[in-house]
Parts: C-alpha cells; sequence; structure tokens
C-alpha cells in the first residue's frame, strides 16, 4: 500500500479519534505538549533561563508559565505556540515522504523525556509523558517495523489536524471571548494589534501548514 493512501486512512482514523473522549485528550496532548515547548523553548532563548514550567491538564489543554522581562520576548513566545505546532506538523510529513518513520518516533520519545526532566511539573503531564515514552519505546526495542510505520503516520496526523482545530478554537475564542483567548490575547495585550487578526493568523498558518502538506505530500 503506497504511503500517500496509508496517510489518507490515518487523518481519518485520526479525525474519528478527535471525536473519541478519552483517546482525544491522550492524542490531542501530544499537539499540546508541542505547542508548549515551543513556547519555553523561546523563553528559555530569549530569557538565558532553561527551566521553566509546563502544565498539562487531563482536558488536553496546557499552560507554559515562562519568566520574561521584555515586550518582545513576551510577542515571540505567545506568537511561538501555534506556529511551533504547524511547523511541526509539516516537518513530521517531509520525514514520512522520505522514510524516516524511526525518526519521528524518537522525536516524540527524545521530546516527551526532555519536557519531563525540564518542564513539565504535575502529576497528570507527568503520568501522560511516561506512558507515552513507555509505548513509543516499546515499538523500537521490538523493531516492530510496520507498528512504526503506522504509528508514526498517525500521530504525524493526529498534530496536523489538531493543529488545525486548536487554532480554529482560538480564533473563534478571539472573537467571541477576546479576554480569555489564549495566545491571541497575550499578543493583543502586548501589541496593538486586536487578538481576533492573531486569531486568524493562528487559523491561517495552520491552515497553509495543511495546504503545503497536502500539495507537496500527498498530491
Amino acid at each position: 500500500m503506497k504511503i500517500q493512501v496509508l496517510i489518507y486512512i490515518y487523518l481519518a482514523i485520526a479525525l474519528i479519534v478527535s471525536r473519541i473522549p478519552i483517546l482525544k485528550i491522550y492524542t490531542a496532548l501530544c499537539n499540546t505538549l508541542i505547542h508548549e515547548v515551543f513556547h519555553v523553548i523561546c523563553a528559555a532563548l530569549l530569557s538565558g533561563k532553561i527551566f521553566h514550567k509546563i502544565i498539562l491538564n487531563n482536558d488536553a489543554s496546557g499552560l507554559a508559565a515562562t519568566t520574561v522581562n521584555s515586550k518582545f520576548a513576551r510577542i515571540v513566545i505567545a506568537y511561538a505556540g501555534y506556529t511551533g505546532s504547524s511547523f511541526t506538523a509539516v516537518a513530521l510529513f517531509y520525514l514520512i515522504n522520505k522514510g524516516y518513520f524511526h525518526m519521528i518516533i524518537s522525536f516524540f520519545i527524545v521530546l516527551s523525556i526532555i519536557s519531563i526532566l525540564l518542564w513539565i511539573r504535575n502529576v497528570y503531564g507527568f503520568v501522560w509523558g511516561i506512558s507515552l515514552i513507555l509505548l513509543l519505546s516499546f515499538l523500537i526495542y521490538k523493531n516492530y517495523e510496520v507498528l512504526i510505520i503506522h504509528t508514526s503516520i498517525f500521530l504525524s496526523a493526529v498534530i496536523l489536524l489538531q493543529s488545525i482545530f486548536s487554532a480554529f478554537a482560538v480564533c473563534k475564542l478571539s472573537f467571541i471571548r477576546r479576554k480569555d483567548a489564549g495566545d491571541a490575547t497575550s499578543l493583543a495585550r502586548a501589541t496593538f494589534i486586536p487578538a481576533a487578526v492573531w486569531g486568524i493568523v493562528f487559523f491561517a498558518q495552520s491552515l497553509y501548514a495543511g495546504y503545503f502538506v497536502m500539495k507537496h505530500f500527498l498530491i
């Protein structure tokens, strides 16, 4: 079976999973982690402080608590989350296109390990991260080649869809609850640009990432 066909299948499966409560939360947290990690990486680069704090919640939401002083740093950090998720989605499908399935699994393992050691500071997030590491490490340890291929495609599909879904959610919030629209609100407070504009930017770039994946890796 062609990889492109598998990708379409797993995009459909990821869409179905996004409607199943328990599975939705577990898989969506992969995207949440990536989102929050981009926040803390930017904070570390701009503040010089490595240790920040990530909270992963049992509703698939997350929070990155960072300490920076400048307005420029706050803008970059707030912008990095949704942008980082979209960028990661494209990068993952690039790796699929090149056949680097082991690298995708390793990426999630390493990301989770580093996050647990440096940033994740709540019990739920810690347990979720450990479980993901164990599940993916088992595939590598047993060298289940077929499962590695299928799992890497599924996780990539999840990241792509969740990056779009989460960007749409914040875009919607930026119109109806502009003072409680997460990163869009943070950017509005740090700039003269309204939260709704930032919401549109986040959603538009997530759609472009989806279009880019479709054009370059699926058609």
